[in-house]
């Protein structure tokens, strides 16, 4: 139960140091959102894939791993793009 507390706060703090530097910085910080998003989306696509992948088979899973690709290669674009990040 001790970790749950831990977490909590933990994630309290980061959010409240975003917050802080997203005022401070909005365009870097609204970069930075949109190359983890992309980066969020393909976990999300590869874990999908890999169900897919278990339930069903290598070819229903196709389409999932070339989502995760394009999103992690959109990702990688986005941070040569902006050096700053």
């Amino acid at each position: 139960m001790f970790i749950f507390f831990f977490l909590a706060a933990f994630a309290a703090v980061a959010l409240v140091g975003w917050v802080i530097h997203a005022l401070t910085h909005p365009i870097q910080a609204g970069q930075g959102v949109l190359i983890f998003l992309c980066k969020a989306a393909g976990v999300i696509a590869l874990l999908a894939a890999v169900v897919f992948w278990i339930g069903q088979g290598v070819l229903q899973a196709i389409p999932g791993f070339l989502f995760m690709a394009g999103f992690f290669f959109a990702a990688n674009k986005l941070e040569l793009r902006w050096r700053g990040w």
